[in-house]
């Protein structure tokens, strides 16, 4: 029993050691620099209550958009085949800045991204904000 427990410590210790590569600001959250050559002109997400996380973005003045997809990966956001989930819609009414708000997200490294969409179809991606929920 006790030689279990040891390996079950073990193999969880060589399991965390591997998020140490993913950058962060603090222990709660980080925020990415601007994409500003993509039409974005910020983009944030910030734990909200205490099992929550909310984005909020903004779109440099004349950009034709529609709507926004919010997407979150609990895997390496660096990855080409990390499995980016949508976790909102917003539709685009000629605001300046939105927001979208991820309810009952799991502790741990959870990084989101905002997907544009313009009227012809075609698509732009915001920089990655990274978020560490310790636990709930």
């Amino acid at each position: 029993m006790k030689t279990k427990f040891i390996i079950a410590i073990l193999f969880a210790f060589i399991f965390l050691s591997a998020f140490e590569a993913i950058p962060v600001h603090n222990a709660v959250t980080c925020s990415v620099k601007n994409n500003l050559a993509q039409g974005f002109s910020f983009f944030r997400t910030h734990r909200q209550g205490k099992s929550g996380v909310t984005a909020t973005w903004g779109v440099q003045a004349g950009s034709a958009v529609a709507s926004f997809y919010v997407e979150r990966t609990y895997e390496d956001p660096a990855d080409p085949y990390a499995n980016w989930e949508t976790c909102a819609y917003v539709p685009c009414l000629g605001e300046k800045s939105f927001k979208a708000t991820d309810i009952n997200v799991f502790p741990g490294f959870i990084s989101y991204r905002v997907v544009a969409v313009l009227p012809d179809g075609s698509e732009f991606v915001s920089d990655i904000s990274t978020v560490h929920i310790v636990s709930h």
